[in-house]
């Protein structure tokens, strides 16, 4: 999307103001997103992945100091972060309708936003709804005996 972005902001960003804003929008977006991922793969789901090994009796705790709970919360944080990101690029592209005389790329990238908006819903619903939920109870269960 970043790069669809920099095409449209070279052909119409002088004419259409909103353009650079909703560039400079997504590139922050997209420096959370990156942390975002980074951290639910190094710190969240690889303690979910031993936890599970340990509640199975296949392996030992690696003495991780936080809990599922508290590392919820700042991945929600984010979530809410990162959607009121989604809603300030929406609001700017007029709900991601193009004006009338858009060209095809400019129409793409719209496109391109819409559905990233409706992935990343699904994404955070899949995590605040299912597995978020599921961690803290599998770091609540007791251990396999």
């Amino acid at each position: 999307m970043t790069e669809l972005a920099l095409k449209v902001v070279d052909r119409h960003g002088a004419t259409t103001p909103e353009l650079p804003v909703i560039q400079a929008t997504l590139t922050k977006l997209n420096e959370i997103l990156i942390q975002h991922l980074a951290q639910e793969e190094t710190i969240l789901f690889s303690h979910v992945i031993e936890l599970e090994h340990a509640k199975a009796g296949s392996s030992q705790s690696h003495g991780w100091s936080g809990t599922i709970a508290n590392c919820v919360a700042t991945m929600i944080q984010e979530h809410h972060a990162a959607g009121a990101l989604i809603e300030e690029i929406r609001e700017l592209s007029h709900n991601y309708v193009a004006h009338q005389d858009a060209c095809l790329i400019y129409r793409a990238f719209y496109e391109g936003l819409k559905d990233f908006e409706q992935d990343g819903h699904q994404h955070i619903h899949l995590e605040n709804d299912i597995l978020y939920p599921r961690a803290i109870d599998l770091e609540a269960a007791p251990a396999h005996q």
